[in-house]
């Protein structure tokens, strides 16, 4: 795997790279090689027209313009580009199909507690979390107004 800083990218596994197994990756990765298995990715996951997925992905945005064969998941977005072949099953809040792909499977767009769970996003905690700091100030308020 290779790092870069410049644009945006942290993580490449370049053109004649073969893996299989699972990885996690905390920002972007690029793939224009080959992997086979199950792979999450905390950003963007860039599949590039030499790329070739087989098994399980995961991340917040998907961009696919090589072969994706399996499950895709993408919290925020998936992208299919032009020469993309996609056999398999997408479950995203966003899908783009340019002109030019191939695609033969399902899309599902709705995202349940358990797929949440499964993408490590738990927007109810985070809800409740962000309701708990407005209670909290509110109740600072009052007690403040009361003293004064």
């Amino acid at each position: 795997m290779k790092k870069e800083t410049g644009n945006g990218l942290q993580s490449l596994l370049g053109q004649g790279v073969e893996c299989d197994g699972s990885a996690r990756v905390e920002g972007t990765l690029r793939l224009d090689g080959s992997f086979e298995g199950r792979l999450e990715v905390g950003e963007s996951l860039i599949i590039g027209h030499t790329g070739r997925f087989v098994g399980k992905a995961m991340g917040r945005t998907v961009v696919i313009a090589g072969s994706f064969e399996g499950e895709v998941m993408g919290t925020e977005q998936v992208e299919l580009q032009k020469g993309a072949r996609l056999h398999g099953d997408v479950l995203t809040r966003s899908l783009v199909i340019e002109p030019g792909v191939f695609f033969e499977g399902s899309c599902r767009m709705e995202f349940t507690d358990a797929d949440e769970a499964r993408l490590r996003v738990d927007a109810a905690k985070k809800g409740l979390l962000e309701e708990a700091d407005e209670d909290d100030d509110e109740q600072g308020d009052l007690v403040r107004s009361l003293s004064n």
